[in-house]
């Protein structure tokens, strides 16, 4: 079913746990308005939440909080609950047992990986400490496993672009930022995400004003936004 209104996706102005959201409402040609909330400038939490939190209890939201997708009478929170209405809405999900059980892993298996390095790591007290060791030994299994994964496949579920492809391409090209060293180590998971940039309408988004590219997370965070 479609709407006349515009849908609406909210977060703040960096890519954040937003970035796949827009990624496939760009894939799929969905012109939506990218509502940003807060000064991803500012260095502490309370100030950068400030505007989000004098709205969030207003917007009838059931669980209030960013992002958010509201979709004419539709009002989605939890970035996962998301991903899956856009991908059911789009036709981005798999078709079959084999893809959907592919699909549902690989979908928990980067959520972990993407929290797990957020929480884990990015803002962990022993940030570069903890950088040493996650370099060395964390990051090269996680890539082992997603490469191991993927195998000879265009995409994750197979060879049809999947919702978890758009979660894939952030968590890896957050790793190519973070170590490009390390990831460039893997030739498969490179070539995905050629392939992921070279899609036409991926390839547009990245080249216009539109496209936020960077700051990943914002100016309290000890990496993920100053260069």
């Amino acid at each position: 079913m479609s709407y006349t209104t515009v849908p609406t996706l909210a977060y703040y102005k960096m890519r954040g746990l937003a970035q796949p959201m827009r990624l496939m409402l760009k894939y799929s040609d969905v012109k939506f308005n990218d509502k940003h909330y807060g000064n991803v400038d500012v260095d502490n939490v309370p100030e950068f939440r400030a505007d989000w939190m004098k709205v969030k209890f207003t917007l009838g939201l059931d669980f209030p909080n960013l992002p958010y997708y509201m979709d004419g009478p539709i009002k989605v929170t939890q970035s996962n609950a998301i991903m899956r209405y856009l991908a059911r809405k789009h036709g981005l999900v798999a078709t079959d047992e084999t893809g959907l059980v592919r699909q549902d892993m690989a979908e928990q298996q980067l959520v972990d990986i993407r929290y797990q390095f957020i929480l884990g790591l990015v803002f962990a007290t022993d940030f570069e400490t903890v950088k040493v060791k996650y370099l060395a030994e964390t990051l090269p299994k996680l890539l082992d496993e997603l490469s191991r994964f993927l195998g000879t496949r265009q995409w994750f579920t197979g060879n049809e672009v999947n919702y978890v492809d758009f979660l894939a391409y952030e968590v890896l090209d957050w790793f190519r930022l973070f170590s490009p060293e390390t990831v460039n180590k893997y030739q498969n998971l490179v070539q995905f995400l050629t392939r992921f940039e070279s899609l036409p309408a991926i390839k547009a988004y990245m080249k216009s004003p539109e496209f936020i590219s960077w700051p990943l997370l914002g100016g309290y965070a000890p990496w993920g936004y100053k260069k």
